[in-house]
């Protein structure tokens, strides 16, 4: 799930997620194959279908009982008003939806 996006910067990952995730005003929880330490910093980009950017932190990251990977939630720390009331309705056109993470 985790990609180098930027070549000359090798700290700088991407997930691109585009199928199961869970979604709202607080935040974000998706599985990903590399473990992401707890209290990690990122910032994400949405396009549910606009752009929306803000910054998260990593408050969970635990080794999947079911599935290979790991669970990971993130706890949005600066989504903008206007996004927050859209994130708690049913996003239409999910399936659409793209999330990057950039840490």
């Amino acid at each position: 799930m985790f990609d180098a996006e930027l070549q000359g910067n090798p700290q700088r990952k991407s997930a691109v997620l585009d199928s199961a995730f869970y979604l709202d005003h607080k935040g974000i929880t998706f599985i990903s194959d590399r473990a992401v330490p707890e209290w990690t910093e990122v910032g994400i980009e949405l396009r549910i279908p606009q752009k929306i950017t803000c910054r998260a932190v990593v408050v969970e990251c635990a080794r999947c009982a079911v599935e290979h990977g790991y669970k990971i939630t993130l706890l949005f720390l600066d989504l903008p008003k206007r996004a927050r009331s859209q994130l708690d309705l049913p996003l239409a056109g999910a399936s659409a939806a793209c999330i990057s993470i950039l840490h």
